[in-house]
């Protein structure tokens, strides 16, 4: 039983630090593809609120007041180095991409997880909504394998709740693989 438990928490610091002389690409797999449909889930944001994913963005009925968006949903974690390396690509692109709403699913850290968090996310803000999953409920859903969860993790949602594009660990140039696989909307032209 400790033989696993340590060959779990070994593997998943591997993953998360990376392996030395590891080639660039990761070598991570997603339980889910493009063209899946994106599993739904409730967790709780850092004031208390009781969001569910399909609410946030995609899909379901088009409201007039909201319509649908394409989400970015990123599992990340404050003890994850390559999140935090990740982190500020996902700002800016929530900056200049209007048309894609971003959220961040938080994994505490077992040890005073919340108030590491809250003090890392008050020394780099960032501009969207940020879930708490305590528990790894989604997480379990999204990027957990039977012994470890591979983090960063990046999952591009269409308006139809369909998984456009899946990134399993640190991406080098995200702007550029997301305008790959979804283009910035032309904007009219401005007259002087």
């Amino acid at each position: 039983m400790n033989r696993m438990l340590i060959a779990g928490v070994l593997a998943c610091l591997a993953w998360v630090y990376g392996f030395p002389g590891s080639a660039a690409e990761p070598v991570a797999k997603s339980r889910f593809k493009a063209g899946d449909r994106a599993p739904d889930f409730s967790l709780r944001d850092r004031e208390g609120n009781l969001l569910r994913l399909s609410d946030r963005a995609y899909p379901g009925k088009e409201l007039p007041r909201r319509p649908k968006q394409v989400l970015l949903l990123d599992f990340f974690a404050t003890d994850c180095k390559a999140c935090r390396e990740e982190l500020p690509q996902i700002v800016e692109l929530s900056k200049k991409r209007k048309d894609i709403q971003v959220l961040l699913v938080a994994i505490p850290e077992a040890e005073d997880g919340q108030r590491k968090l809250e003090d890392f996310l008050k020394d780099h803000p960032v501009p969207f909504p940020v879930l708490v999953d305590t528990y790894q409920t989604a997480a379990r859903k999204y990027v957990a394998t039977q012994d470890s969860i591979t983090l960063p993790a990046l999952f591009l949602i269409g308006k139809s709740g369909r998984i456009r594009a899946v990134w399993m660990g640190l991406e080098k140039d995200l702007m550029f693989q997301v305008e790959k696989i979804l283009p910035s909307p032309v904007q009219p032209a401005t007259t002087p």
